[in-house]
C-alpha cells in the first residue's frame, strides 16, 4: 500500500495524495535546509504572523516548528473573527453557515489561552459565536483550573482588550450609507462578564458600542471593582448614541491616556479629570458620531478647573470622517482666553474642503499651546490652482499664529513658494509633511503684494521655488535633516507621533 496523505485544497476540499518514495541514491543527492534549525526567537516572529490555520499547518513541518507552535509569543496577540475556530453547519432557512466550534475552542484555551497577552474582537455579524466566545473564556478565567475540564492561567495575563460593535452592519456592503444601530442585551451580559473576570487589564478600547444611556452608565461597573488602579489606557469611541455623561472615567486614578467621544463629556466628567494622573485626552469623532447642534463641548470653568488641579493635562482633537457633509466639533464656541490646552488637532476627512476660516479660528483660539496640526488623507475634491482659492495664505498665517507648532501634513494644494515661507515663518516646526503630486512649483506673484519683504529673502523664494530639488534643499537646511516632500502611498500611510 503506497504512502500518502490528506491536504486542504483552495476551495477547503479535503484530497488524498498518494506520496512516491524516493530510491537510495535520490536520498544520497537531496540537499535539505535548515530551516528546523531556526532559533525559538526567530520561529515565535514568524508565526505571530501567520493565522491559526497557518500556523496549525507550519507546525505538521517537524518537531521543532511543533514546539514553537506553542511558545509563548506566538500567542500573546489573539483576534476573534467571523470564522475563527468555527466549523460549518447545514440551517434550513439561511444554507450552510459557520457556527463556534465548542470543542475547538476549547483546545485551545487549553493548550495556548494561557499565553493570551491582547484580545481582539473585530467586528463580528455572526453574533452567537461571539457570545459564546465571551462566555468560554469568562468560564475558563474563573474555573482557574478548579476542575477537570479547564486549567490555571487562562485570562490572567491578558493586558489589552478591544471589542468593536459593528454598528453600521445593516448597509456594511455601501459604506457611504449610513444606518446605526447598537448593542446590548445579552451580548453586552457577556462582554462585561468578560471586562469583570480580567483584573489585569491595561488597556481597555470598547468602540461604536453605541448604548442606550440607562446601560451606558453601568457600563464600567466590573472595571471599576478590578481596574481602578491598574487601567493605563481607556479608549471610549460612542459608547452611545446620544448624549450621556460616563462618570466612571474619573475613577481610574493611574489613567495616563483618555480616548471618548464629546457626546460623553459633561462639566462633572471634566473637572474629575483634574483630580487624576491623566496627561492626554482625545476628544474624537468618527463617522458614526453625531453631529447634530446638541453635541457640545463642557462650560469653560470646567475647563479652567481641571487645567487648575492637572496642568499637565493635553487636550487632542480628532476627526475621522469619509462623508463631505460632516463638519468637525464647534470648538470655538466654548473656547475663550486659551482655556482648554489643546496640544493637536488630526482631521482626516479626506472628502472635506476646510476654508482659511477654519485654519484662522484654530490658529486663534489655540494660539500658545497648539503643536500637530495635520489634514490626513488624500483629499477627494476639487483643488483651484488659483492663489486666491488655496490655503497657502492662511497656511503661512496659521503658522505665524502659533509660535510653538512642531508637526504640520498639508494635504492641499500649494505652491513650492509657500512650503519655503511655512519653514520660515514656524521657528520650532521640525516636522512637514506634503504631497508631491499636488505641489505647485511657482512662485506666486500675490506673495509680494502681500509682505513687506527683503530683496534677499524675494530673491531666495523666487530661485528656489522653481524646482522641487531646490526646495526640498533649502526645506532640509531649515529643518535640519534631509527633507523630502512625500508620494501618495507614503503620505496615505504616514503616522504622527502627537506625543512629541
Amino acid at each position: 500500500m503506497s504512502k500518502g496523505c490528506w491536504k486542504f485544497d483552495g476551495n477547503d476540499q479535503a484530497l488524498y495524495i498518494d506520496i512516491e518514495e524516493d530510491s537510495d541514491d535520490v536520498r544520497q543527492r537531496t540537499v535539505y535546509s535548515c530551516w528546523n534549525d531556526l532559533p525559538d526567537i526567530l520561529l515565535e516572529e514568524i508565526f505571530s504572523y501567520l493565522t491559526i490555520r497557518e500556523r496549525y499547518y507550519a507546525s505538521l513541518v517537524c518537531k521543532s516548528w511543533y514546539h514553537a507552535f506553542k511558545l509563548q509569543r506566538v500567542w500573546s496577540l489573539f483576534v476573534l473573527e467571523d470564522r475563527t475556530l468555527t466549523r460549518g453547519k447545514f440551517n434550513y432557512y439561511s444554507g450552510w453557515e459557520y457556527v463556534l466550534d465548542h470543542m475547538r475552542t476549547s483546545m485551545c484555551l487549553n493548550k495556548v489561552g494561557k499565553n493570551f497577552r491582547t484580545l481582539i474582537f473585530e467586528p463580528m455579524l455572526n453574533f452567537y459565536n461571539l457570545f459564546e466566545f465571551m462566555n468560554m473564556i469568562s468560564w475558563y478565567t474563573e474555573k482557574q483550573g478548579s476542575d477537570n475540564t479547564s486549567v490555571a492561567g487562562v485570562g490572567t495575563l491578558i493586558r489589552r482588550l478591544k471589542f468593536t460593535f459593528p454598528c453600521n452592519m445593516a448597509n456594511r456592503d455601501d459604506h457611504e450609507r449610513i444606518r446605526v444601530f447598537g448593542t446590548g442585551g445579552k451580548l453586552l451580559e457577556a462582554l462585561k462578564r468578560l471586562m469583570g473576570n480580567l483584573a489585569n487589564l491595561r488597556c481597555l478600547e470598547l468602540i461604536d458600542l453605541m448604548l442606550d444611556n440607562r446601560e451606558a452608565i453601568h457600563l464600567l461597573d466590573e472595571v471599576c471593582t478590578g481596574c481602578t488602579e491598574t487601567l493605563s489606557k481607556l479608549v471610549l469611541i460612542n459608547a452611545t448614541r446620544n448624549r450621556c455623561p460616563l462618570l466612571h472615567v474619573g475613577v481610574f486614578l493611574n489613567l495616563n491616556i483618555l480616548v471618548i467621544s464629546p457626546q460623553n463629556l459633561h462639566e462633572d466628567v471634566i473637572e474629575l479629570l483634574g483630580y487624576t494622573k491623566l496627561r492626554h485626552l482625545h476628544i474624537l469623532q468618527n463617522r458614526y458620531s453625531p453631529v447634530d447642534s446638541t453635541v457640545q463641548l463642557p462650560k469653560i470653568d470646567a475647563w479652567r478647573k481641571m487645567k487648575a488641579n492637572n496642568p499637565h493635562l493635553l487636550v487632542h482633537f480628532e476627526l475621522e470622517s469619509s462623508k463631505p457633509t460632516d463638519f468637525a466639533l464647534p470648538v470655538d464656541v466654548a473656547l475663550q482666553d486659551g482655556a482648554i490646552p489643546c496640544y493637536s488637532i488630526v482631521m482626516d476627512n479626506p472628502n472635506t474642503k476646510h476654508s482659511a476660516f477654519t485654519l484662522t479660528t484654530h490658529g486663534a483660539y489655540f494660539e500658545s499651546t497648539l503643536r500637530v496640526y495635520a489634514f490626513k488623507g488624500l483629499s477627494r475634491y476639487y483643488q483651484h490652482k488659483n492663489f486666491s482659492k488655496r490655503l497657502d495664505e492662511a497656511l503661512v498665517r496659521f503658522c505665524k499664529s502659533c509660535p510653538n507648532l512642531h508637526t504640520l501634513m498639508v494635504r492641499d494644494k500649494i505652491s513650492t513658494a509657500t512650503i519655503l515661507q511655512i519653514v520660515k515663518t514656524a521657528k520650532n516646526l521640525r516636522c512637514l509633511f506634503v504631497r508631491r503630486n499636488v505641489i505647485l512649483k511657482r512662485f506666486d506673484g500675490a506673495w509680494s503684494k502681500m509682505n513687506n519683504w527683503t530683496p534677499e529673502h524675494y530673491q531666495w523664494l523666487k530661485i528656489n521655488s522653481r524646482s522641487y530639488e531646490d526646495t526640498e534643499k533649502e526645506v532640509s537646511k531649515v529643518l535640519g535633516y534631509r527633507w523630502h516632500m512625500l508620494s501618495e502611498k507614503e503620505f496615505k500611510n504616514q503616522q504622527l507621533n502627537i506625543y512629541t
